[in-house]
């Protein structure tokens, strides 16, 4: 038994400006050259990046292969594609539930005769399959519905097989990452979250960074294998890097999806020894556009528990110890703001710490100082880091002492340290979101014949103002008795002002008695 041809049955729901519609695979790409889709119905936060990633991949794989470049093309012309790109897999490759086992299904590879009775269940919904390891939500539900539909199984299995880190014995990870407990960030420079704009630019710009991959040292065969899943899959053998595509479409997981005939009920696995593609010395450095590589150790960037803070962002943007592809720069011929994303999932070991999608919108006037001039764009890089510095000496050396001096009337030891703690961690929080709020407006704005050293003071003092905001609300927040209330607030207040004109005397023309009265 077959069931859900991806090339042939409309499964994915798609919002257009006429409503809600249904639409085969090739029927979806064609919609995305002709940007019609508002957004695909049924997909997840978190599944977003994946699929797009996964659709420009398979846009551009079809067009290396085929020697064109405009993205724009009819169904008919995509279906052919895809069905030329699994080879003698035929349609088997493109359908979601392919009863035998010694065939491949979508994101399924065939599973040996010896490895089948191993099979056991492993999801009953979509949500159980996805690479969620956990119970704990964040924004993203888990286990939502057991009778969901088609395309949320599909969303799911390419989240899974394209995003996956390891987890426990037999659960391997991608390639496409440092380590099987890293994770895969997606950083893109876009000029429109639309998803067919966004993809037109993806595979354009993938077109370009295939040339580079294929000249460097990884091995790629540009007529290797692209659907990984087509061939069989013993859990022993790994797929070398010479036998694929640079733009291969990996699978890391020996699952199958299974039905009672009408739909998908469950999902099937078997354990798997080792990584379906032998890439483990790379780091994660395997020539994919979407992902950042640090400079000094050379390896895939893994983002921390913590997630993606402005420091962060701002070295990602300024490659200030990564080094970017194609996917993270704009064309030249672009015009308008576009918007630097970057989105992942956090992982541990066993759990997911939370899902993080930070967006940097970039102005258009100072596109020539990111990616035209290179002197404009190293003075601008350090400017930055020298913000993100103040910002941390103003947080430590200012505002903490003034709350502590304000908290001091609490023992710091015992149980009620911990609500000292907690208090300053809230203010400093607060300090920290207003701040990283305002960075990159403040950055953008900065005129091109301004001194570093004013620009800076700039800074500072839209910290001062910050810090000083906060330090007021916590003062009223504060339970505090009625006769040493004045007194705290005073001397907390003190501390605050003198450690600023101390550090930043340059920011205070008034006498330092003025300040502190």
């Amino acid at each position: 038994m077959r069931l859900f041809n991806l090339l042939e049955d409309p499964i994915f729901r798609v919002q257009v400006q006429q409503g809600m519609e249904r639409l085969s695979l090739p029927e979806v790409l064609e919609s995305l050259g002709r940007d019609e889709i508002e957004h695909f119905v049924g997909l997840q936060k978190h599944q977003e990046d994946a699929f797009h990633v996964f659709l420009s991949y398979l846009g551009a794989a079809v067009l290396a292969r085929n020697n064109v470049n405009d993205p724009v093309r009819s169904k008919d012309y995509w279906r052919d594609k895809l069905r030329g790109l699994a080879g003698p897999a035929g349609d088997d490759a493109w359908t979601l539930v392919v009863d035998d086992l010694d065939k491949p299904a979508f994101l399924q590879p065939p599973i040996p005769e010896g490895d089948q009775r191993r099979l056991e269940a492993t999801a009953f919904t979509p949500d159980e399959l996805d690479l969620l390891p956990t119970s704990k939500n964040h924004d993203l539900k888990k286990a939502r519905a057991s009778s969901a539909e088609v395309d949320v199984w599909a969303y799911a299995l390419i989240s899974l097989q394209t995003m996956s880190g390891y987890y426990g014995r037999g659960n391997r990870g991608i390639s496409r990452m440092n380590s099987g407990y890293g994770n895969r960030p997606i950083a893109e420079v876009v000029r429109s979250f639309r998803p067919g704009r966004r993809w037109q630019d993806a595979v354009e710009r993938l077109l370009l960074h295939r040339r580079e991959v294929l000249e460097g040292s990884f091995g790629y065969d540009p007529h290797g294998l692209v659907l990984v899943w087509t061939v069989p899959w013993d859990g022993k053998t790994s797929l070398l890097l010479r036998q694929l595509d640079p733009f291969y479409l990996e699978i890391c997981r020996r699952i199958r999806l299974r039905s009672d005939g009408v739909s998908i009920v469950r999902a099937d696995s078997v354990p798997a020894d080792n990584d379906r593609i032998a890439a483990k010395e790379f780091k994660g450095v395997v020539g994919d556009a979407w992902l950042p590589v640090v400079t000094d150790d050379l390896k895939a960037y893994t983002v921390p528990p913590d997630g993606l803070s402005v420091d962060t962002l701002r070295r990602l943007i300024f490659e200030d110890g990564f080094k970017l592809g194609a996917l993270q720069k704009p064309l030249d011929h672009w015009q308008g703001d576009v918007y630097f994303s970057v989105s992942v999932l956090v992982r541990g070991e066993g759990k997911t710490n939370g899902f993080y999608h930070r967006i940097v919108p970039i102005p258009e006037r100072v596109h020539p100082r990111l990616w035209k001039r290179q002197e404009q764009r190293t003075t601008y890089a350090q400017l930055s880091k020298n913000a993100v510095e103040r910002a941390g000496e103003v947080q430590h050396r200012v505002l903490k002492p003034a709350i502590y001096a304000l908290l001091g009337g609490l023992e710091r030891n015992g149980r009620e340290s911990v609500t000292f703690k907690a208090w300053w961690e809230r203010a400093a929080g607060e300090y920290t979101a207003a701040w990283e709020n305002e960075f990159f407006p403040w950055l953008w704005s900065i005129p091109e014949d301004e001194s570093r050293d004013e620009a800076l003071r700039e800074w500072t003092r839209k910290l001062y103002s910050i810090a000083l905001e906060v330090l007021r609300e916590t003062e009223h927040r504060l339970p505090r008795k009625e006769g040493t209330r004045y007194q705290t607030v005073a001397a907390a207040e003190r501390i605050f002002f003198g450690a600023f004109y101390n550090r930043f005397p340059e920011l205070f023309p008034a006498k330092k008695e003025e300040v502190l009265s």
